[in-house]
């Protein structure tokens, strides 16, 4: 079977390929195939279908009848498992299939933990939201294994009643996420929510209670009784079908065009590694926008447009403990910064910038809805005239109003 435009992956980037494509083409062919047999669905709202705060059917962006609509063709439940580029084929245990382009937007996968156990699980897709779904149902005690936007918004959802623990290897939480001074103000959230954190550990080993809990032992020698353990250390790009077909730097290497090393193959997402907005090195960005943002740069240019891709910026929003955090940009430590914290309410914001005054980043606890403000300061590459200590100001619309910038 021969397809115009196959596209290898069903989540945001997928569906901007397909939205993209079908605006300025409704005629070509176009095919999708993922190993999951599910129409489009939110991988952001798994932790709160795991937790009970939303249903299951409120996960999908999309039903069955927006494929047949847009004229695509889906193979959902076959998994690619092999791409040939010099032959433009892909294949699957039920077939072989040609392609005059590709667009490989495979995602990733959760890292698997180093503790095997039936109880000892992880959170990537609706599958796995399924089994913490039941898991949780009765639980008492869950622990978590690694402070990031997995793990914690999954333990965030969960009833008041539960007991929760986080055990993580650095010394603080959201390490990769948010600088430190936000790091510490959400702990102290956390802490006042009964959470209890363990820094500077790990899990050593697992082993069965006679009540069907388990009991996780840490390398501090402290020991955990809890019901299950959810880990969520990080995520490994799906490539591995790809062996010595591409230009493979733990993500797939894509150019300006979002194009690959092979001719008439292009990448997106999760499984992509392309330019950084901001460092402009090739990363692995790992959110929402940058997928669709590649997938709508890459079907433009499939389409016979000439887009190049200005770079991904990270943008990451979740709501954890009741507490709203959004991230922009470069936010590390290393990087000058200016702040604004208002301790009765825990809210806080802190704008980053380089050596020439240009803001790169920011980082927002609680009322996030200026997320996009920040957002387009770093995609204008906005310049701080006037650099403040953004405590003396009593409010923060008064903080705003102080920054002169152009």
């Amino acid at each position: 079977m021969y397809y115009d435009l196959i596209i290898i992956g069903n989540s945001a980037a997928g569906l901007s390929a397909i939205k993209t494509i079908r605006a300025v083409d409704k005629k070509i062919s176009i095919a999708v195939f993922d190993k999951e047999d599910e129409p489009a669905y939110s991988r952001v709202l798994t932790p709160y279908y795991a937790g009970f705060d939303t249903d299951r059917d409120h996960l999908y962006i999309v039903d069955r009848s927006f494929y047949s609509k847009n004229g695509v063709y889906t193979y959902l439940g076959q998994e690619v498992i092999k791409v040939d580029t010099n032959k433009k084929t892909i294949h699957t245990e039920k077939g072989v299939y040609t392609y005059k382009n590709l667009l490989i937007a495979s995602g990733a996968s959760a890292r698997p933990p180093h503790i095997k156990h039936d109880k000892v699980l992880t959170l990537r897709n609706i599958s796995d939201a399924d089994k913490l779904h039941e898991f949780f149902a009765n639980a008492k005690s869950v622990a978590a294994l690694g402070a990031g936007l997995v793990s914690i918004p999954t333990l965030s959802h969960l009833k008041d009643d539960v007991k929760k623990y986080i055990i993580v290897s650095s010394d603080r939480v959201f390490s990769q996420v948010v600088d430190k001074e936000a790091s510490y103000i959400l702990e102290e959230a956390f802490k006042n929510k009964n959470v209890f954190i363990y820094k500077h550990d790990d899990v050593e080993s697992s082993q069965d209670n006679k009540d069907g809990s388990i009991k996780l032992t840490l390398k501090s020698n402290q020991t955990i009784n809890c019901d299950c353990l959810l880990v969520g250390k990080g995520v490994v790009p799906n490539v591995d079908f790809l062996k010595d077909e591409l230009d493979i730097d733990i993500g797939i290497v894509i150019d300006e065009h979002c194009k690959t090393s092979a001719q008439d193959v292009y990448a997106a997402g999760d499984c992509a590694k392309g330019k950084d907005f901001i460092a402009g090195k090739s990363l692995i960005q790992g959110n929402w926008i940058t997928a669709v943002e590649q997938a709508s740069i890459a079907s433009k240019n499939i389409a016979g447009f000439d887009v190049s891709y200005e770079g991904s910026i990270k943008n990451n929003t979740t709501e954890v403990f009741g507490t709203d955090v959004a991230v922009v940009g470069y936010n590390k430590d290393d990087a000058k910064s200016i702040e604004f914290f208002d301790p009765q309410r825990n809210f806080y914001r802190k704008l980053f910038f380089d050596e020439l005054g240009i803001i790169i980043g920011a980082t927002l606890i609680k009322d996030t809805n200026d997320a996009g403000f920040y957002y387009n300061l770093v995609k204008t590459r906005t310049k701080i005239n006037t650099f403040h200590n953004l405590n003396q100001f009593a409010n923060y619309a008064k903080f705003l109003r102080s920054i002169n910038y152009r």
